[in-house]
């Protein structure tokens, strides 16, 4: 794993754009609304798939950093917990699968951390599985200007909730019914 150089990204919006450009689907950053209804939390980005003819998949990504905490002279895990939380909450917003990608902000100060970081989730692999579920996957963001590596944690399954009303936003979603920031889009 040494001699990889990871890159940092001072904000999420950052590091959302650069995972917006390597997505090769139809994908939307932001979208807060469904049906005209506001959702929470925001789906940092929903990625339409086409997976055969005439079916689709959705995918959510939350994006977070994962920061340097001074006093404990490591990686803060706020954002890794906080994003496991937001992923599986998409879910109920009509999504089939969701994904939380982890970058790096710019103020950890060596890469030998983020080494660290990785082996402990690959080496947790099978708890990480049983805890989130087979419908969202954990990955990290490792390469400037590159693309999203293999998720650490794959989604085995899409999620087909039981409730007509995550059923209806699905369909929504499907049908372009949504709100999302254009400015984000263009860049």
């Amino acid at each position: 794993m040494g001699g990889v150089k990871y890159a940092r990204f001072e904000t999420e919006e950052e590091l959302l754009k650069d995972v917006l450009r390597s997505l090769p689907y139809d994908a939307y950053p932001k979208v807060s609304a469904i049906g005209g209804k506001k959702i929470s939390p925001d789906i940092d980005i929903l990625q339409i798939a086409r997976i055969s003819q005439n079916q689709f998949r959705l995918i959510g990504y939350e994006i977070k950093l994962m920061k340097f905490d001074k006093k404990r002279k490591g990686l803060s895990w706020n954002g890794f917990y906080s994003g496991i939380g937001q992923a599986l909450l998409y879910l109920k917003n009509g999504v089939h699968r969701a994904f939380l990608v982890l970058g790096f902000h710019e103020s950890i100060p060596d890469d030998k951390i983020i080494d660290g970081f990785r082996s402990w989730l690959r080496n947790k692999r099978d708890l990480l599985k049983r805890m989130v579920g087979s419908c969202v996957s954990i990955g990290t963001y490792l390469y400037e200007g590159g693309y999203l590596a293999s998720p650490i944690v794959e989604a085995e399954y899409d999620f087909y909730p039981s409730g007509r009303e995550v059923e209806l936003l699905t369909n929504e979603l499907l049908q372009g019914k949504f709100t999302f920031n254009k400015k984000l889009k263009g860049s």
